[in-house]
């Protein structure tokens, strides 16, 4: 189960915090390890990049910041 983000007014920032908790919470590691940036917006729906370190995460992220799915690119 993944954590609920917390609440984030702007939606940009909404899906990023989504997305960089979900992705802590998936490699064990503190939030503030990983970094985000959205890349893209699809009808509402966002691809967030998530780094920890030189990994590469993408999530996707619904307009209310729920991730709906992460890939590792590349692995």
């Amino acid at each position: 189960m993944q954590p609920e983000p917390p609440a984030v007014p702007d939606p940009w920032a909404r899906q990023e915090t989504a997305c960089a908790a979900a992705i802590a919470a998936h490699i064990r590691r503190p939030v503030a390890e990983v970094t985000v940036r959205r890349v893209a917006d699809t009808g509402g729906t966002a691809t967030v990049e998530a780094r920890d370190g030189n990994r590469l995460h993408l999530c996707r992220v619904d307009a209310s910041g729920t991730v709906l799915g992460y890939s590792h690119p590349g692995a």
